[in-house]
Parts: structure tokens; sequence; C-alpha cells
């Protein structure tokens, strides 16, 4: 069901995109039509996956305007459609519940600014996923900063003053602050993981580079195992 949903919401956001980037002037009932029909086969999958028919609800909401020429109108149209896609994806995306970061694990934690972040992430995981996405690449590097305080206390990674995703756990994993088995699941993250994913929704625009709650269930589990090294 995963890649299903994952697929889903994907063409979902691409064809949200697609509809919003039509100019105002040149919509027509005809245009709108062609897009429907285009994306008609995906908005069908949605049955079988939440139970929502946005295949039939969007031809209600369209039904009438074929020839519609104001683009006035028209352009009030589209919104009412983007709405609705947007409850849609909402709904795609509660059907899953992410696993948290362990609360036991956060009330340990001795830097408030990291503290804080994680409590955030366990709060924004399930309704704001792109956001916590973002707020993990700050996240994971403090966690890294604090390791490296307690391993290496006078090494650059513990003294200085400014955070890098990329390059703080490249450095961790040369320094060697981690033991081995953290230290693997930190190049399985750089290498293999969702660290591409989290890259594209913090840096590159575009629908097809958001994530998906299930994306975020990589970086609960590198969260949970890094935590009670600094605690």
């Amino acid at each position: 069901m995963y890649i299903l949903k994952q697929k889903a919401s994907q063409d979902l956001q691409i064809a949200r995109e697609q509809l919003a980037y039509i100019k105002k002037p040149e919509l027509t009932g005809a245009l709108l039509f062609h897009w429907y029909y285009q994306w008609k086969p995906v908005f069908m999958r949605l049955q079988s996956i939440t139970g929502d028919m946005p295949h039939v609800a969007l031809a209600i909401t369209m039904q009438g305007y074929e020839n519609e020429t104001d683009v006035d109108v028209l352009d009030d149209l589209r919104s009412r459609i983007a709405s609705y896609l947007d409850s849609v994806m909402v709904n795609l995306d509660s059907k899953q519940t992410v696993r948290p970061i362990l609360d036991d694990l956060i009330s340990k934690v001795t830097n408030t600014k990291l503290a804080t972040l994680l409590n955030e992430f366990n709060r924004a995981k399930d309704s704001n996923p792109n956001l916590a996405a973002i707020g993990f690449r700050t996240t994971i590097t403090l966690i890294i900063q604090e390791r490296a305080k307690i391993a290496k206390p006078t090494s650059l990674l513990a003294t200085k003053d400014d955070l890098g995703f990329e390059p703080d756990i490249k450095a961790a994993i040369k320094e060697g602050i981690f033991d081995s088995a953290e230290e693997k699941l930190l190049h399985r993250h750089l290498t293999g993981g969702k660290k591409d994913i989290f890259d594209n929704v913090a840096h590159k625009p575009g629908a097809n580079t958001l994530v998906n709650k299930d994306d975020l269930d990589d970086a609960v589990d590198l969260l949970n195992r890094l935590l009670p090294t600094i605690i």
C-alpha cells in the first residue's frame, strides 16, 4: 500500500501544479476538461486507497462549464478544484501515523534548542510532514554536535558555531565520534536512505520534491538510535 499511496500523492501534487500553472487569460472550459480527463485515471485510483472519489466529485463540480469562456468564472472554478485536491491529499496522508521520537529520550536532552526541535518534530510529523523533514536536517546536525562535545570536545564539530547537514554527517563519520553501529546508520542515510528526499524538499522547487509521511519513518528511526549517544 505504501508504494500505491506514494505514487498517488506524487501524481496529485503534479496534477494540482499543472492546473495552477495555467495562465488566467488562457483559461477555457475546454482546457479545464482536458486537464480533468488527462488526470482522471489518477483520480479513480484514489477510491481503492482512501475511499475518496475525486473523479466523481470533480465531474460534478465542473459540470456545465464545458463551453464557459469567462476567465473570472473559470479562475474561481479552478480555485475550487485546487482546494478540493488539497483536501484529498491531506486525507491521503492522514491514513498513516508516523512513529514518534521517544518522549523519554527527549526529556533527557540538555540542549534546549535540540529538545525544542525534537518536540516540534513530533507535533509536526503527522500534520506537516514537509516542515518536519526540513526541521530534521537541523535536528540531526545538533545531535552530531552534541555527540562531538562528548567524544571530541576540542574538535571543529564540537566548537563551530554553524551547522551543515551533509558536511557534518561526513565529518562525524570521518572523525569516528559515534560507534560503528551508529556510523553505519549515518552512512546509510547519506548514501542509500532518504537524504536526497529531505534535500529536495528543503532546496528544490516543484511538486515532485514534497515528502509523504511515510518518508519520515527513516528519520524517526535514526533520531531514536542516535539520541541515546548524547544523554
